[in-house]
């Protein structure tokens, strides 16, 4: 396997340095912290034997790669923790290679928060990664969930609808 296929990827640039970068990757990513400022990190991975230091803000996710995983689970989670620590740091979302459980988690961020179908978000990742394949139930998951963002937002209170009165006549 290709060596730079466990590196990082700069996804979403921002016009900062050390905030709003948004990168992508397998497992030799974490050998970059500090070269690409990460202060947040995502982990969707099996196991994880580096230790991520501790000034990191890290959310962990025991995530085999495989299609009956329940990954879209962690969707709302992990696209809270991006769009949270974007405004602070640079974030890396990662998994072993950075081709499927990684890559979902970010298609679902871009699906949530930039209202992409789930085609533009693959392509969108694509186009700076392009050995980038989610497996087929990750992808069933992202199109599920795209739907559910789809729906209109209810706020927790009850919907009123008021109706115009038809006129009456009176006699």
């Amino acid at each position: 396997m290709n060596p730079e296929y466990f590196g990082c990827t700069l996804i979403h640039k921002s016009n900062f340095v050390d905030k709003g970068n948004l990168y992508v990757g397998g497992i030799k990513s974490l050998d970059s912290i500090k070269k690409h400022k990460f202060g947040a990190i995502i982990s969707a991975i099996d196991e994880l034997e580096y230790k991520i230091p501790s000034h990191i803000y890290h959310l962990r996710i025991v995530a085999p790669d495989e299609p009956n995983f329940k990954i879209s689970e962690h969707f709302e989670k992990t696209c809270k923790f991006i769009k949270l620590y974007l405004q602070k740091t640079n974030v890396l979302v990662h998994c072993q290679v950075g081709i499927s459980r990684s890559v979902s988690i970010m298609m679902a961020y871009f699906i949530k928060e930039m209202n992409m179908k789930p085609d533009e978000a693959f392509l969108y990742i694509q186009n700076k990664r392009e050995f980038v394949h989610p497996n087929e139930g990750f992808r069933l998951q992202l199109q599920k969930f795209y739907e559910e963002c789809q729906k209109p937002k209810e706020n927790g209170k009850s919907k009123i609808i008021i109706k115009p009165q038809q006129s009456q006549k009176y006699k």
